[in-house]
């Protein structure tokens, strides 16, 4: 080491063995900020209130004049047989149907006492009333099962009284009515505006029972099961699921009790109303809406009619019964106890040629199934069937040949419609005969007809 560099260490000491810098004095404590003040705390705003509901109005209540003690017959004549046979045919129905509802439901009158026949059930005003009178008026409401309503006449309208005074509505509307037993709760589907007007008319007639039965029918489309005699249907649709089975069969066992009836009028009534016949002006309107030539239509006239025309001499239409369709549409029913109107397969070596041998044909089997023999039997001067009732614009077989006995006008207005309905307009325009024989006149014997309708055709086509 040099001089210089003992020295240097002497004065100032070695650099790797300094004492190191004294602490440097402790800082103060750091006190922190205070917090800013926190924000007042609002209360979050009260909910709106909802404002109160609106009154639940009650009741109106019967109408002026009401009370049960008025309910008195104005006219207590019996339905007569006639007015039973028209309402029939305006249903579409055998009259036996009927009569055989009436015997279920009321025995026959519709008035007892001068008072309209009455039925009331607990279980419906128990329904009607939510229960709530269950507890304390046993006798007149129970939700516990479809209760026998028993008693006789006074018992249930003292019944009824007693409902009426908790609840006008639900108890009349507990109560099934007359003649028919129409249940008051039905009141809408039969055409009235509120249970007192429904209730006043069967109070007033039994004419007017029979018909608010009939717009009941009417409005709740139970006139296909009343025509097929399907009791089950009608039944579970009038009485409900829980009786259905036993009201049926008694039904069924009503409807046996009576002897067929064909002397409702309606055969009788099958005559002509005009026997003018059709004109060259007539056909040329008719073709010109389908579009073809007036021989086409003729055509169809010659092969079906022919010489016989609309109407036979005692004005009767002239008809041919179809035994096959008659067995179809009534499911073989009636094939082996009645042999000569309903077997299964088309055989017109079996057609009687006469038309009185026809009739009483028809006859015979409108006494089993009116609706189903008149469907079952072709009519008039373009021989259309009675099962093509809807495309020729009607409700019913009956009512369409009813409106054919008018004259020959309005069945040539039945074959446009038909035409069209089943679009054989085009066949007729084209002279398509085979086309059109099958459309017309179904599978069966079509080149037989094409010829036929193509011969006549040529027959009355002028020759240019």
């Amino acid at each position: 080491m040099s001089f210089w560099n003992s020295l240097f260490r002497a004065i100032f000491g070695s650099r790797g063995s300094s004492p190191p810098p004294p602490p440097p004095p402790p800082a103060p404590p750091v006190t922190p900020p205070a917090p800013p003040p926190a924000p007042p705390v609002t209360p979050p705003p009260a909910p709106p209130t909802a404002p109160p509901a609106p009154p639940v109005a009650p009741p109106a209540g019967p109408p002026a004049g009401f009370t049960l003690a008025s309910l008195r017959a104005e006219n207590a004549a019996r339905l007569t047989d006639a007015e039973i046979a028209a309402a029939a045919s305006r249903l579409g129905v055998e009259v036996n149907v009927l009569r055989a509802l009436i015997s279920v439901e009321s025995a026959g009158p519709g008035f007892s006492n001068n008072r309209p026949l009455l039925g009331f059930e607990p279980y419906v005003f128990s329904q009607s009333t939510g229960a709530r009178h269950d507890a304390s008026h046993p006798q007149i409401s129970s939700s516990s099962s479809r209760a026998y309503l028993g008693g006789n006449q006074d018992t249930r309208w003292q019944r009824l009284e007693a409902a009426y005074a908790l609840a006008p509505e639900a108890a009349l509307g507990a109560a099934s009515w007359g003649a028919f037993q129409l249940p008051g709760r039905y009141f809408a589907q039969a055409g009235y505006a509120d249970i007192y007007a429904f209730v006043r008319d069967h109070a007033h007639s039994e004419a007017r029972q029979l018909a608010a039965f009939e717009a009941y029918i009417n409005r709740a489309g139970l006139g296909a099961a009343l025509q097929a005699k399907d009791w089950a249907a009608f039944a579970r649709a009038y009485e409900g699921e829980a009786g259905a089975g036993q009201y049926a069969s008694a039904l069924q066992r009503a409807y046996a009790t009576f002897p067929p009836a064909a002397g409702d009028g309606y055969l009788e009534s099958l005559v002509a109303g005009s026997r003018a016949p059709l004109t060259r002006a007539d056909y040329e309107a008719i073709a010109q809406q389908l579009g073809c030539e007036p021989e086409a239509v003729q055509a169809v006239v010659e092969v079906e009619s022919g010489a016989l025309g609309a109407f036979a001499a005692d004005g009767r239409l002239i008809i041919l019964y179809e035994p096959h369709i008659f067995s179809r549409r009534t499911e073989r029913r009636y094939d082996a106890s009645h042999p000569t109107i309903s077997y299964r397969t088309w055989d017109a070596s079996k057609y009687p040629r006469a038309q009185e041998a026809r009739w009483e044909q028809l006859r015979q089997a409108y006494a089993l199934s009116p609706q189903d023999a008149i469907a079952s039997a072709s009519w008039g001067k373009f021989q259309i069937m009675g099962f093509n009732h809807d495309a020729c614009g009607f409700p019913d077989p009956k009512s369409f040949v009813a409106d054919m006995c008018r004259g020959e006008v309005q069945q040539l207005k039945a074959f446009a419609n038909f035409v069209r309905a089943n679009k054989l307009d085009d066949e007729l325009q084209r002279k398509d005969w085979e086309g059109f024989a099958a459309g017309y006149n179904g599978a069966g014997q079509v080149e037989r007809y094409a010829r036929l309708m193509r011969e006549a055709y040529a027959r009355l086509k002028p020759q240019v």
